[in-house]
């Protein structure tokens, strides 16, 4: 099991490029459909660098002295470990601009030297020289967003590119020098069924990609395809589609040798996403960019969902900056002991390695560590939840209903 220590040294950032091409039918993400706003947000988005520097050495979880001569640069601030490009479609960035955001988180943060750098792709958006430009500018993990490798699939998803040429881009990927590439899939789509569900994990296992993310089709309240399926202009998501596809998923992925790590992911030996593990472990991390949250190890701050609030904004903090006054399109949330206790609670089960107890009791007390193995213990005997030694976790069987038995142990 992970040694909570590292993660209290380290920390990430998060960078959201809130652009896209188009709009996809299923995608619930804040974006825009335009790059009209795209040099202005660049501006912004570099003051937010720089001016929220001191962000992750106010919080809870500052680096023990114990610690400190092993490390270099500030002490009072844990070491970056990870950074990840979201959105949006952050491949529409040019090679330079991702490589001036990098340069100017470097010199402003304390970058440890072999961090996780991971960019959001789609493929209609890359190249083989876009790759390897990525490559050259400090890159070093890729999501590509093929999400099915059928066409039928892809049109249903309103997706911009072609099975052709999802296939393209993960050779190029390879021929660029990237090792460490992980995609996305969709399954339990109402047009798909299980011999072609198959057939998709047939083609990611043949690429030997050591990470995939697998979700089930889901219809988000602001979606297009939600409103597409209420008008009967598409056919509607089947639950029981859904769970049969999950079910091929953990099988074939179990078979051929794949962790599954989280819910929706599974890896080769040591190739989980370090960055979306460091949040299921409650490492401090700083969001940048509209829609963006933070978490210092006691707070949670989240950025406006508007790429014009937040250029505006940028413009208004400089202003204030003298008078410290909190950034206007941000908001703020300081957790209470029992509200980081609910979050360890959901975050962790949604992983396989689950709840320490024996991490609990030591880091957050006594009375969380058996209240929640007292209100495990109906669980168990109903075969909801497993138990090894001190850990609680969910079998790939129980990990559908994560959230469910979730709330079962969260503090009343």
């Amino acid at each position: 099991m992970q040694d909570f220590s590292y993660f209290c040294i380290m920390a990430g950032i998060y960078i959201h490029i809130p652009f896209c091409n188009s709009k996809c039918a299923y995608c619930g993400f804040y974006s825009l459909p335009s790059l009209k706003l795209k040099e202005r947000f660049l501006v912004a988005l570099k003051a937010e660098i720089v001016e929220r520097e001191e962000y992750l050495q106010r919080g809870g979880l500052r680096v023990k002295p114990a610690m400190r001569p092993a490390l270099k640069g500030n002490h009072d601030m844990p070491t970056i470990n990870t950074i990840y490009f979201g959105g949006g479609t952050p491949s529409l960035l040019s090679i330079k601009e991702i490589g001036e955001l990098l340069h100017l988180i470097k010199e402003t943060y304390p970058v440890a030297e072999k961090t996780e750098i991971t960019l959001e792709a789609n493929p209609d958006t890359l190249s083989l020289e876009y790759l390897e430009g990525l490559r050259q500018h400090g890159i070093n993990r890729l999501s590509i967003g093929i999400q099915s490798f059928f066409d039928n699939d892809l049109k249903y998803l309103s997706r911009r590119h072609d099975s052709n040429h999802a296939r393209q881009c993960i050779d190029w990927a390879k021929q660029a020098g990237f090792s460490n590439i992980s995609i996305d899939l969709i399954y339990g789509l109402p047009i798909s069924n299980a011999e072609q569900w198959n057939h998709n994990l047939d083609l990611f296992f043949a690429l030997g990609l050591p990470h995939l993310s697998a979700y089930a089709l889901t219809l988000e309240p602001n979606a297009i395809l939600t409103k597409q399926i209420e008008l009967g202009k598409v056919l509607p998501v089947n639950e029981e589609d859904a769970l049969r596809d999950y079910e091929i998923l953990c099988q074939r992925a179990a078979e051929n040798g794949y962790l599954h790590y989280e819910i929706s992911n599974f890896c080769k030996t040591g190739m989980h996403s370090k960055h979306n593990a460091s949040y299921w472990f409650g490492t401090p991390y700083i969001g940048f960019g509209p829609s963006a949250h933070s978490f210092d190890g006691v707070s949670r701050q989240w950025n406006v969902s508007s790429v014009e609030k937040y250029i505006d904004a940028r413009h208004e903090t400089a202003r204030l900056r003298d008078q410290k006054v909190p950034c206007p399109a941000s908001e703020k949330e300081t957790l209470s002991p029992e509200q980081l206790y609910d979050e360890y609670v959901m975050l962790r089960l949604r992983t396989h390695w689950g709840i320490d107890l024996k991490w609990l009791k030591r880091e957050m007390g006594e009375r969380f560590s058996t209240y929640c193995e007292q209100h495990a213990q109906p669980l168990i005997a109903q075969g909801r939840l497993s138990q090894t030694r001190e850990f609680l976790y969910l079998t790939d069987a129980q990990m559908l209903f994560a959230d469910g038995v979730a709330e079962e142990l969260f503090w009343e």
